[in-house]
């Protein structure tokens, strides 16, 4: 019955993964998003990973899917420029995600070997701790900087300075009313 419930949602969660990338319009790709890491969410509930399951459901699914389907929501976006774009990057797509299943089975015939060495008294937070900070402490701070340069870009692609545009100035505000208040006092 486990093995059958595993299945199923594994199937749910390839299934929503395909939508996500398949979905013309933006809000239903979040939506299947959404829906990928719920399934995954109770795949790790039922292989007793609760720590990563309840990330997926906290983190995830209630923070950034709910942030992208705001976000997609508030854009004007243009269907007809996303249907015209759709098969232009198809061949890319492709051979990234050919490169992508590679490099899973080549992770997945190496991680044979070391999960049998693991102990089995650790809890699922231990293992997860245990395993990130020896063997795979490069990936973490690997991870750490790309976030870290997504982060620095993100805002520098935010902060432009065009002369056109009147900004808020907060001191010259505060400088200019406290003026204003000065010579109203000295009129009266």
């Amino acid at each position: 019955m486990e093995h059958t419930l595993i299945w199923i949602f594994s199937l749910g969660a390839i299934i929503s993964g395909f939508f996500v990338i398949s979905a013309i319009n933006p809000i239903h790709s979040v939506f299947g998003l959404i829906m990928a890491f719920g399934n995954v969410s109770f795949i790790l509930l039922m292989l007793e990973i609760e720590f990563l399951a309840f990330l997926f459901l906290i983190v995830y699914i209630g923070a950034i899917a709910i942030l992208f389907l705001f976000v997609v929501m508030m854009l004007d976006i243009r269907l007809v420029e996303i249907f015209e774009n759709s098969t232009r990057y198809l061949p890319i797509g492709f051979i990234v995600g050919i490169i992508f299943i590679m490099e899973l089975l080549i992770i997945l015939d190496e991680e044979k070997g070391f999960i049998n060495n693991i102990e089995e008294s650790f809890t699922s937070i231990e293992w997860l701790g245990n395993i990130l900070y020896t063997e795979g402490f490069y990936y973490f701070i690997i991870a750490s900087v790309i976030l870290l340069i997504a982060m620095i870009g993100a805002i520098i692609l935010t902060l432009y300075h065009e002369s056109a545009v009147r900004r808020q100035d907060i001191f010259t505000q505060v400088k200019s009313e406290h003026d204003v208040r000065l010579r109203k006092n000295v009129i009266k």
